[in-house]
């Protein structure tokens, strides 16, 4: 069939198959139609749009069901893979022919065009081709699947010939320093089931260390003897000069009955891998026998010098290491970046000079402090690098440190374990099993009360008089304690101050509060001794107020959260002072502030004015 032109002549010559049906033939012939090219010569006029040409109820794209009847040749052009005459596989492919595009392969190179078309031309030969190909490629997954299968196995040969399972029970157990025995026991006692050692396998634990390198550790005990890999353990644990089964495959050439032998590197994967302690009759009753000897040497450093001093030490590394953990994951949970590189070692100093006075939940205390005013800078200063407010928060829990460090009065509230954060393995160890302490609340203060002292006697040496236990001195009634006198006027309520409080004008920033609080904590002291009922109520109150104010500065604006901390004080009611002239000790805590910053007054910020400039 030729085509007739209009604007300017194309020559198509449409060729129809033997063989074809009738209705294939008549879509074929409306699908080529061709009334010419436009008066430009660069785009195809076809007599009926594609959406229009009926198919008869066979569906279907309708350039399959065409180059199922016919090919359109089009003259002068040559297919760059055959280089016959080039039969269009549809439309599209004549306007990129006249676009100048040479890549166009003809409809019988196409990759695909004529096996689908040819489902339409005979659906019965069609629908066997594609049986007989699922039934070569499911023979080809079979053969595929034992091959891997036998790979694997050769793998596992390797790793029994390897590491053969080998127990010694009459060795002795290696001997280690303090951190390594506190790093085995925390791997034996949370790790281990049936005897076999992985850590993958208990995913309730967090971490195993609490600097979190999980993966040092285990590799150290295994050079120091303590481990050995356990013959059972996975191929993936292991490193081999060949990977993957298709990598296998494709250095075979593609034959599966060639492929290369299992060969190990060296390297492997200590968190994935399966240990277990070889100094035993079996592997079940070694990890037992290590637990006790393991636990024995823990405890026995309590009562010697030398080992007491490195298990001292270690509480101090343990507290820092936990501490570091912690200001990283508050960083993160702000959306902030972590500190960088070059910056760590200011991080880890400022937690160690911490960790040698302070129990771990007071440090928590001050890296969520430290980390809380990061991000209250980020929301004020919305355009600044994020990296700077990471550099704030640094800066700030160095202030902290060099406060805390100072005065062990200050700071003294300790957190809680946060459950989304959970200590690591060996820091429960440690605390839980070891020393019998709260880990939150032990120093290293704490444990040095610890240190074994001589034994007392407890029985009398022969020939020696034992003389009467001297009767109890009689306890003489304790005075009443004297309370000061407090002006009504000087504390007048809560709701009164807060309006008071309102109505200033002057601008107070946050480290005019820590110093005010600490005034406040001063003048407490002055006022009542240590060992007054009234003194340590009211530096609980300032305490919780300061805590709160803390709190507050997270979501509100500074002026607003210190008028909220202020009508907080209503709910500390424990009185203070003699009746009928006592006052809750919220009220005394609010006038004695109020007191300070007045005393101190207001103090401008210098990144205000250097703004104004």
């Amino acid at each position: 069939m030729r085509t007739s032109p209009v604007g300017q002549d194309f020559d198509l010559d449409v060729r129809f198959l033997d063989g074809t049906p009738s209705h294939l033939v008549d879509v074929a012939r409306r699908y080529w139609d061709l009334r010419g090219l436009d008066e430009a010569g660069a785009y195809p006029l076809w007599r009926t749009p594609v959406r229009e040409i009926d198919t008869n109820g066979w569906g279907g794209r309708h350039h399959l069901l065409a180059a199922a009847a016919s090919r359109a040749v089009a003259k002068g052009y040559f297919c760059p893979s055959c280089e016959e005459e080039l039969s269009l596989p549809n439309r599209t492919a004549l306007n990129q022919i006249l676009a100048g595009d040479t890549g166009v392969v003809c409809a019988d190179c196409h990759p695909t065009l004529s096996e689908e078309a040819e489902a339409y031309r005979d659906p019965d030969a069609a629908a066997l081709r594609r049986a007989e190909r699922r039934r070569e490629k499911q023979s080809l997954n079979e053969a595929y699947a034992d091959a891997e299968e036998r790979w694997i196995k050769a793998h596992r040969e390797v790793l029994g010939k390897e590491f053969p399972l080998q127990h010694h029970p009459e060795e002795e157990f290696p001997e280690l320093d303090v951190r390594w025995d506190l790093a085995a026991l925390a791997v034996v006692r949370n790790a281990t089931e049936g005897g076999i050692i992985n850590i993958s396998d208990h995913p309730e634990l967090s971490v195993l260390s609490p600097d979190g390198e999980d993966a040092k550790v285990m590799e150290a005990l295994r050079h120091h003897g303590v481990l050995h890999v356990h013959p059972s353990t996975t191929v993936s644990s292991r490193v081999w000069r060949v990977t993957a089964f298709g990598d296998a495959v494709a250095e075979a050439g593609g034959e599966l009955d060639d492929l290369p032998p299992p060969e190990l590197t060296g390297r492997y994967y200590p968190l994935t891998t399966r240990f277990y302690v070889p100094y035993g009759d079996d592997v079940r009753v070694a990890a037992e026998s290590a637990d006790t000897r393991l636990l024995r040497r823990l405890t026995h450093a309590l009562k010697d010098h030398r080992r007491f001093e490195a298990l001292e030490g270690l509480l101090t590394e343990v507290i820092a290491k936990e501490a570091v953990r912690y200001f990283d994951y508050k960083l993160k949970e702000h959306n902030l970046p972590g500190v960088p590189e070059e910056k760590r070692p200011r991080l880890r100093e400022a937690a160690d000079k911490l960790a040698r006075v302070r129990c771990l939940g007071q440090i928590y205390c001050a890296c969520w402090i430290a980390t809380r005013n990061a991000a209250a800078a980020a929301q004020r200063t919305p355009r600044a690098p994020v990296v700077s407010m990471t550099e704030h928060g640094l800066k700030s829990f160095e202030d902290l440190v060099q406060v805390m460090v100072r005065d062990d009065t200050k700071y003294t509230k300790a957190f809680r374990e946060d459950i989304k954060f959970p200590l690591s393995a060996m820091t429960r160890t440690l605390f839980h099993t070891v020393l019998d302490m709260h880990p939150m609340e032990t120093g290293p203060a704490r444990i040095r009360e610890m240190r074994s002292a001589q034994p007392a006697r407890t029985a009398p040496v022969r020939n020696e008089v034992i003389e009467p236990a001297p009767a109890p001195p009689v306890r003489e009634p304790e005075p009443e304690p004297v309370h000061p006198e407090l002006d009504e006027k000087e504390f007048p309520s809560v709701e009164l101050q807060a309006r008071r409080w309102a109505a200033m004008t002057e601008a107070w920033s946050w480290q005019d509060f820590t110093a005010a609080f600490q005034t406040v904590r001063e003048d407490i002291s002055l006022v009542w001794d240590e060992d007054h009922p009234s003194h340590s109520t009211l530096q609980a109150a300032t305490g919780a107020l300061e805590m709160h104010l803390l709190q507050l500065g997270t979501y509100l604006k500074e002026r607003e959260s210190v008028l909220a901390m202020v009508l907080a004080a209503g709910l500390y009611r424990k009185l203070i002072g003699a009746r009928p002239h006592a006052l809750p000790s919220g009220r005394v805590v609010v006038g004695l502030l109020m007191e300070a910053l007045v005393r101190r007054g207001p103090k401008e910020d210098p990144a205000e004015e250097g703004d104004a400039e």
